[in-house]
């Protein structure tokens, strides 16, 4: 019955011991941990994007956590659940290095690129037959204070789809779970529309040669429950979560 927890804490184990992710750490000279996150979050993984991010030719690890199980018996991830505030809402950040040395002349672009990449590759991961990733323009909204740095803070959308399926197999959803259709609220379907609000702070690290984006995101599809809209609820914490993001050298 622990099945989603202890899936999840193997694929960690597993991810964090992969020769490719620990090459792609020791050439970006960096990695990035977070503080321990709130109960309801996983502890944080990663994954190396370079076979996703081939089409802008670069490379690089991404560092993310999600909504974990309600309870240690729940079969699937709150991420998955549309009753949750935590409804396809993830944490994360990008250290990235473009294969040909250079560092981006327009970072915010470069963010939201391998963003929208990540984001087709996931759903497309999860059974989606039409991954979508359509990201707005993004508006500076402010600071954020990021081990120790006070970086501009950007916001924006994207249309996308939900990754929620009833008929969803493989590794990726066999690892976050699902819940059984039967407890859909009414009018929700497989790979539904959805629009994902999300934050992000990022900088290029010279020395290093990569660029770093630290990120959080929700979706703004969520349920009237008993006349309450739980739109924006958990912003303030995704951004507490960014804010405790730091760099570890890696040698």
């Amino acid at each position: 019955m622990a099945k989603c927890a202890l899936l999840l804490n193997i694929a960690r184990i597993i991810l964090n011991r992969d020769s490719g992710l620990v090459a792609q750490e020791r050439a970006d000279s960096v990695a990035i941990s977070f503080a321990e996150p709130p109960p309801t979050w996983i502890s944080p993984m990663k994954t190396q994007m370079n076979d996703i991010w081939d089409p802008i030719k670069a490379n690089g690890v991404n560092y993310y956590m999600f909504a974990g199980p309600r309870t240690w018996f729940t079969p699937y991830s709150e991420r998955s659940n549309p009753l949750s505030p935590y409804y396809q809402a993830w944490v994360g950040a990008y250290v990235i290095k473009q294969r040909d040395g250079s560092l981006p002349a327009d970072l915010e672009t470069l963010a939201w690129e391998v963003t929208a990449l990540d984001q087709r590759s996931w759903l497309s991961a999860m059974g989606d037959p039409r991954p979508l990733a359509d990201a707005s323009q993004a508006t500076r909204v402010g600071n954020i204070l990021i081990d120790g740095h006070s970086w501009p803070l950007w916001h924006g959308t994207m249309k996308s789809h939900s990754d929620l399926s009833a008929y969803a197999s493989g590794p990726l959803p066999t690892l976050i779970g699902m819940p059984p259709k039967a407890s859909w609220p009414s009018g929700v379907a497989s790979y539904h529309d959805v629009s994902l609000d999300g934050y992000f702070a990022c900088w290029v690290d010279p020395q290093r040669k990569v660029s770093v984006v630290v990120y959080g995101v929700a979706a703004t599809y969520t349920l009237k429950l008993a006349g309450k809209d739980d739109t924006g609820l958990i912003n303030d914490e995704i951004l507490n979560i960014m804010k405790s993001a730091k760099l570890q050298a890696v040698n």
